[in-house]
């Protein structure tokens, strides 16, 4: 195995090559990613991981989470904050203590290493259950859930996993030390995400400078968690409240310039980092099986299976549990919702990441004992936990679970938007009545016409327009209108920014269009 860049960067274009093809046939990347990334490490002269398992987490996973946070809604988790709540903090925290006390009474680890085992895998993965879950075509509550769960739950597993790893490499940690080291960790991932938060939501408010403002967003991640852990915070929290943040303000005001920009730009280069990510983990995969007899392969195997089986009924039985005592969900279609939901547990690189952040020594030089054996079963329960999320689509579908019908609600925001543009073209028209220049009616009506060909057929495409700077001007005028009644319907009658966020960013590339001199 060589560290060499250039196979490195072949092998990192290789999964992206693999991802694009099996995104082009609809199908998911995360597995046939990881197999190529797995093959080539066990390549002799091909590659090992050249990264340090912390530079890993900050140059991978830190934007890997901010460009998920911020194509997530803040709105959509605050509707299921209880459920999401429940299951980032209380079920990490009980699947944590799970496995650790099975692993250390069944295989003898000692009981630090079996808590960093728990904390490495008990949160799911924001990668890995995003994709698969809009892939499902799960209802929409649902997809809320999961998808709010998997980013802050890696705040709560990688904090859990801090205190282990202490414990581990020490030897011994008073409990005062652990209440201490978790609450620095919660508080100050909180109060550095806020802060960072609300800065860039501050400078990409005012910023007209689209490319800086791209630029501010892209080092920020980076910033965000190295800041975090030098107070003792979360860096993954961190990350995570402050995308939300700025997101959600990028999205509450309608004149926010490179929403649009960012918005593409992000969405590509999260992928890269998924591939990257995926690809990494099976890189690692060769190189840690490698270092096991073949006792520890038979009981590796062991363990994976067990521990899977511990991490699905432990979900399983507490979100049941939450549903049959607690107000997050009700009725018969909640319990389906709940079993679903106890089912769609796929780990991702994040477990992969935060296993190979575990030091190879104690803190007296000696090497930390069963580090090789944790990280096999944490490779191998990712490919376990993957493969059974195929079966998330189907398992909805023999529940009777569809996803849900919004073309109405659709259609009622189109018509809405469509009457706010009339009613701006409207009062342009009458104010520059009273101002003594009236606008011509031969640019007036086609731009009546335009809007009322869309509340007639929302589908059918739009008539193409002479251009005039006073028809453009007041064409965008018309869009802003319809930009700001979309964040109003949004913001009072709760309309989901699932549901929003699409039909604004068709708004943005209309809007686009007419800064380059033609009519959308």
């Amino acid at each position: 195995m060589h560290d060499n860049l250039g196979w490195f960067a072949a092998s990192g274009v290789l999964a992206l090559i693999v991802a694009g093809l099996a995104r082009q046939r609809g199908l998911g990347f995360a597995l046939p990613v990881l197999l190529v990334g797995a093959f080539v490490g066990s390549i002799p002269y091909g590659p090992s991981a050249p990264l340090h398992p912390e530079v890993a987490l900050i140059s991978v996973l830190a934007p890997l989470v901010f460009g998920e946070a911020l194509g997530s809604s803040y709105l959509d988790i605050r509707r299921v904050s209880r459920p999401v709540l429940g299951l980032a903090v209380g079920l990490v925290i009980i699947t944590t203590l799970a496995i650790g006390l099975v692993i250390s009474w069944s295989v003898g680890v000692p009981l630090a290493m079996g808590f960093a085992l728990g904390a490495v895998l008990a949160p799911t993965d924001a990668v890995a259950v995003g994709t698969i879950a809009r892939k499902a075509a799960l209802p929409r509550r649902l997809v809320s859930i999961l998808e709010g769960e998997s980013l802050v739950n890696d705040g709560t597993g990688l904090t859990a996993l801090r205190v282990a790893v202490i414990a581990a490499t020490a030897g011994s940690l008073a409990l005062w030390q652990v209440g201490l080291t978790l609450l620095t960790s919660v508080v100050g991932g909180i109060a550095v995400g806020l802060a960072g938060g609300w800065v860039l939501a501050f400078v990409l408010g005012r910023s007209r400078d689209v490319l800086a403002a791209g630029a501010l967003l892209l080092i920020a991640p980076f910033a965000l968690y190295l800041l975090a852990e030098e107070v003792g915070g979360s860096g993954i929290l961190a990350v995570v409240i402050a995308a939300l943040y700025a997101a959600h303000a990028q999205t509450s005001d309608p004149r926010q310039s490179g929403r649009l920009q960012h918005a593409i730009f992000w969405r590509q280069f999260t992928f890269v980092l998924q591939a990257f990510a995926f690809f990494l983990v099976g890189l690692e995969l060769p190189d840690t099986f490698g270092k096991l007899s073949r006792d520890e392969v038979l009981l590796v195997l062991a363990l994976i299976g067990g521990v899977v089986a511990l991490l699905i009924i432990t979900r399983m039985a507490y979100i049941l549990v939450s549903v049959a005592v607690g107000r997050s969900w009700r009725g018969r279609r909640d319990f389906r919702l709940a079993f679903l939901a106890g089912w769609a547990g796929a780990r991702g690189p994040v477990s992969g990441m935060a296993a190979l952040s575990i030091p190879i020594t104690m803190q007296d030089g000696s090497p930390l004992p069963y580090r090789d054996l944790l990280l096999a079963t944490t490779f191998g329960a990712i490919v376990v936990t993957m493969l059974l999320a195929q079966t998330l689509g189907p398992l909805a579908r023999r529940l009777g679970l569809r996803p849900d019908d919004e073309q109405e609600t659709i259609t009622r925001i189109n018509a809405a938007l469509a009457h706010a543009a009339l009613a701006q073209l409207e009062e342009a028209e009458q104010q520059a009545s009273m101002d003594g220049e009236p606008i011509p009616a031969e640019v007036i009506q086609p731009l009546q016409a335009q809007v009322q060909a869309r509340l007639a057929a929302l589908r059918m495409p739009e008539q193409r327009l002479a251009t005039t700077e006073t028809t453009i001007s007041l064409a965008r005028l018309m869009l802003r209108a319809e930009q700001e009644e979309l964040i109003r319907m949004r913001d009072e009658e709760g309309i989901p920014d699932a549901i929003v966020r699409p039909i604004l960013r068709a708004l943005d590339v209309r809007l686009q269009g007419l800064s380059a001199g033609r009519l959308a």
